[in-house]
């Protein structure tokens, strides 16, 4: 469940800074730090699962390789919500 509310905030940090008018490069990899630190921080400083500390070093890399995805994802549906709203 907060994997994916981490990849919900990271889709709407995205659509935010692209609103911010921040380069498209750094708020691509800015909000994509979100799912990483989320995992991070539940492995190490909240360990609720004993099993999450022995995947932590293959879980973070992918979790920014999805928080990456998830922060394109959202920097183009904010791009595109843009230009819509131009068109009106």
């Amino acid at each position: 469940m907060a994997f994916v509310a981490g990849l919900i905030a990271t889709l709407f940090l995205a659509g935010y800074l692209r609103g911010r008018r921040v380069k498209a490069l750094v708020a691509i990899t800015g909000a994509g730090l979100v799912l990483p630190v989320l995992v991070a921080f539940t492995s190490f400083v909240y360990p609720a699962d004993p099993e999450a500390r022995m995947w932590a070093a293959i879980a973070v890399p992918v979790s920014y390789l999805w928080g990456l995805t998830a922060a394109g994802v959202g920097y183009g549906a904010a791009v595109l919500v843009q230009i819509g709203r131009r068109d009106i």
